[in-house]
């Protein structure tokens, strides 16, 4: 099924529910291209059925050696993508380069930079042919960040993108936020907003998280340390003044900010401000936003971050493309415990609220 590129006849097919989903990915054909022609991990094989396999390899993966895993229709047919989203309510995507694939981790720059460039080229080519549905995050480089600075002058002033996107990790602790200081002074020049996804940055950034933590209960200590990962950024961009001056720059960050975690600890500071000197907890996270994507998809997660940080920090994300369907994230913030307010905010009004807050104004 085509789709036509008229903004007005886009809205009005998704005029449903008018959901604003801000987490979601997609791989671009030049992606393809250059990850499918690499001889060693991280690569894409084509397997005899046509499927297309992502060998993983460095920082993320399991015991740092390289993994496969099969890539479905949903993360390169945009015809598919849209009819899916038209049956779900769902008006417009953030689109962004999913950093958990850790290939900035695993990769010289010289290897990365023309693979970031050319995506970003065409990340920025498909929101243009379907402005109405589609908005995008450059992706940045983590070891050349001189790089992204320009990058993200050039996402701005000729692509028509929104910010950037980059690894969590590397913002575990305000040494290694500091890495990526000029990049955030072009982003208030651009009042941009920055994307913070899971992965780890490049070795070269300090105060990153071990790579495993534990060695007992792979997948169950796996949860705890991504939300630890998430927990950790979400207190140095809180709890240090490492944004403050950057006030025209919005963050997001995926799976609700290690959201149960997260949450224990504000709530903590809350109850104990003469002990922390922090009178007024929820005005630490006015510049924060936090999305429900995969890891913080949880009915009870998101109430529970709803009534610590308020409903007004937390935005709709399904982690689309990983995830085949946007599904079971609105299923469950529909039957998590929050009031009507609190669930129209969440699955529309704050998403299109930040969008506007950079420019893009939806119908």
């Amino acid at each position: 099924m085509g789709h036509p590129d008229d903004p007005a006849i886009a809205a009005a097919q998704a005029a449903g529910s008018g959901l604003v989903d801000l987490h979601s990915h997609w791989f671009s054909p030049r992606a393809v291209e250059r990850l499918g022609a690499r001889a060693v991990p991280p690569r894409f094989v084509a397997d005899p059925s046509g499927t297309i396999r992502l060998h993983r390899a460095g920082p993320g993966t399991a015991h740092g050696h390289a993994d496969a895993f099969a890539l479905g229709p949903q993360w390169f047919d945009i015809d598919a993508r849209l009819d899916h989203l038209d049956a779900n309510g769902i008006q417009h995507q953030l689109l962004s380069w999913p950093t958990t694939l850790g290939i900035d981790a695993a990769l010289p720059a010289a290897d990365t930079l023309p693979l970031w460039r050319d995506y970003n080229d065409e990340l920025a080519a498909l929101a243009r042919r379907h402005p109405a549905r589609f908005s995008g995050v450059a992706t940045l480089s983590t070891s050349d960040i001189g790089w992204s600075v320009r990058e993200l002058e050039r996402a701005h002033g000729e692509l028509g993108l929104l910010g950037g996107v980059l690894p969590v990790n590397g913002f575990a602790s305000l040494a290694g936020a500091e890495r990526f200081r000029p990049v955030f002074e072009a982003a208030q020049r651009h009042r941009s907003h920055i994307y913070l996804h899971t992965g780890y940055a490049n070795p070269a950034v300090p105060g990153q998280p071990p790579l495993h933590l534990h060695g007992d209960s792979a997948a169950i200590r796996g949860l705890l340390d991504t939300a630890w990962s998430f927990a950790a950024a979400t207190i140095t961009l809180a709890f240090s003044d490492f944004l403050r001056p950057y006030p025209d720059v919005t963050v997001q960050i995926a799976m609700l900010g290690g959201s149960s975690v997260i949450a224990a600890v504000a709530e903590q500071v809350a109850l104990n401000a003469d002990r922390y000197g922090i009178d007024d907890v929820r005005a630490r996270f006015r510049q924060l936003w936090f999305d429900t994507g995969a890891a913080g998809r949880g009915g009870q997660a998101i109430a529970l971050a709803a009534n610590v940080l308020g409903a007004d920090r937390i935005v709709f994300g399904t982690d689309y493309a990983p995830a085949p369907s946007v599904r079971p994230v609105i299923d469950e913030i529909e039957r998590a415990p929050l009031s009507a307010a609190e669930r129209a905010l969440i699955l529309k009004e704050n998403g299109r609220a930040l969008l506007a807050a950079h420019g893009k104004a939806l119908a």
